[in-house]
């Protein structure tokens, strides 16, 4: 792992890409005396060497790159337009809106012309509200009573 102070200035060097150490005098002195960080240092010179030349430089096609731009225009072509469900049921819903602004309007000219005058004045009634209607029955006084309705009505027992 190596020392803690000299930890950031080693990942500098090795971020520069200079694998040596000799521009920072104070570091390749360190180096020279600490045994932990020189193999901390070769450790990470080793590792990086591996990994630039175990990639290949990549070489794209030009065929490739046509066929990814052609997928990729596809899917935004396909994203952009609505999906073929929802065609029949924006027709649905249009004809149904149509249906409805047609009665509304029979409706209206239905009520223009046979509803009421809401100018004229109510007709006054010398009856009063609920008069003609049967008037509820009393309450029995006492028990005698009920059992004397029941009788009179054929429901006793």
């Amino acid at each position: 792992m190596g020392c803690p102070d000299y930890r950031v200035r080693l990942q500098d060097s090795l971020t520069a890409g200079t694998e040596n150490t000799e521009a920072d005098a104070g570091l390749s002195a360190h180096l020279r005396e600490c045994a932990p960080c020189r193999e901390a240092m070769e450790t990470a010179v080793l590792a990086s060497r591996l990994v630039r030349e175990a990639q290949p430089p990549v070489q794209v096609s030009e065929a490739f790159v046509t066929r990814v731009m052609a997928t990729i225009r596809e899917q935004q072509s396909l994203l952009a337009r609505p999906a073929a469900i929802w065609r029949p049921l924006e027709l649905l819903a249009s004809r149904v809106a149509l249906v409805a602004a047609v009665l509304l309007l029979g409706l209206s000219l239905y009520l223009a012309k046979f509803a009421p005058d809401r100018n004229a004045a109510p007709v006054a009634s010398p009856q009063e509200i609920g008069a003609g209607l049967p008037e509820r029955p009393a309450f029995p006084a006492n028990d005698d009573d009920v059992l004397m309705s029941l009788a009179e009505m054929g429901n006793a027992f």
